[in-house]
């Protein structure tokens, strides 16, 4: 497809997932309200990944469907301002129902239990047969891993969503570069760059400063670090910031608020762990597929947190620590 902006204005509707679940969908949102002013979409949808960081979800794994209250289910889950999800005693309201409640509507989200093949599903209900758009927005860059990268933390969630994205043609987008703590914004930049050599490259949206007014209301009600970067580069707070309870060191500069947006089939060449995940039908199948690469995720660094540590909200685990754990253990 030649001219993507054309493309974004005729569809009647473009679909941005928050690719690697937590707070993603907060940018998947500021994302949507950007593509509409800027570029003229009709209409754009955030989507959520129902897998929350530790601190909103103590317990280990994405959430299960069975576990969600107060939504409505299709291929997709339908969340609103006042779905929930339960853990045994404890319950908490995921980032994807303060969008809902932001937007004083449905948003859709997807669960992980079923692999790709169930977030495929959930994808191909909303922009199947080539009349829409869906974009894999990726807070941070870590869904350009190989896999084996030393920073990487979390490469599970993206490469699925990657995987169903290339599934129903695609697009990825790759905002706020390093901020997520795990690649560099150097070695991100550079992996953009080599996907431009291979004809990867689609374009590049940045946002403006009154940008940081659709971050207002709700980036002071959630638990990220990673989507409040482009907020606090557009505010000029810039330089260096520790996050992730200090275990990781992020830049937040003038690239922090820019996206970059490019082919999925060829996101799919350098992401290792996506290729090999592609049709699997669950979350232990993929993980398991994980497992033989030698690539450790955030499924093993929070399976390893509820050994140690025990669940629940009053548990606080160390997540260096437990990070060379399972560096080690993947090693072995």
């Amino acid at each position: 497809m030649g001219n993507y902006l054309t493309r974004f204005r005729e569809v009647e509707r473009v679909v941005v997932v928050g690719a690697g679940g937590g707070g993603d969908v907060i940018s998947a949102f500021v994302f949507c309200k950007v593509l509409e002013e800027l570029v003229g979409v009709r209409e754009c949808l955030p989507l959520g990944v129902l897998w929350e960081r530790w601190v909103v979800d103590p317990y280990p794994g994405p959430v299960p469907v069975a576990n969600i209250r107060n939504a409505r289910f299709s291929k997709c889950v339908w969340v609103n301002e006042n779905t929930y999800v339960v853990r045994g005693r404890y319950s908490f309201k995921p980032h994807t129902a303060y969008v809902a409640e932001k937007l004083r509507n449905e948003v859709p989200a997807v669960t992980l239990e079923r692999g790709v093949s169930g977030v495929y599903e959930c994808f191909n209900e909303l922009v199947g047969g080539g009349e829409n758009v869906l974009i894999d927005l990726d807070v941070g860059g870590d869904i350009l891993a190989e896999g084996w990268e030393n920073n990487l933390w979390s490469p599970l969630a993206d490469s699925i969503t990657l995987a169903a994205t290339a599934r129903v043609g695609g697009l990825v987008g790759v905002t706020a570069l390093g901020a997520d703590g795990e690649l560099s914004q150097d070695l991100v930049l550079k992996k953009v760059s080599e996907l431009m050599g291979m004809g990867g490259y689609v374009g590049v949206i940045g946002f403006w400063t009154h940008h940081a007014e659709l971050y207002e209301g709700l980036i002071d009600r959630v638990k990220t670090e990673a989507s409040r970067a482009p907020y606090l580069a557009l505010k000029g707070h810039v330089g260096s910031k520790a996050i992730r309870g200090g275990s990781r060191t992020i830049e937040i500069n003038a690239l922090t608020p820019v996206t970059f947006l490019l082919k999925s089939e060829d996101v799919m060449k350098v992401n290792k762990l996506a290729q090999m995940i592609s049709h699997t039908n669950s979350l232990a199948e993929a993980w398991s597929m994980s497992k033989k690469l030698g690539i450790p995720t955030e499924l093993d660094l929070e399976v390893m947190a509820s050994k140690i540590y025990g669940v629940g909200p009053e548990t606080s685990p160390e997540w260096g620590l437990l990070r060379s754990l399972v560096k080690k253990s993947s090693n072995a």
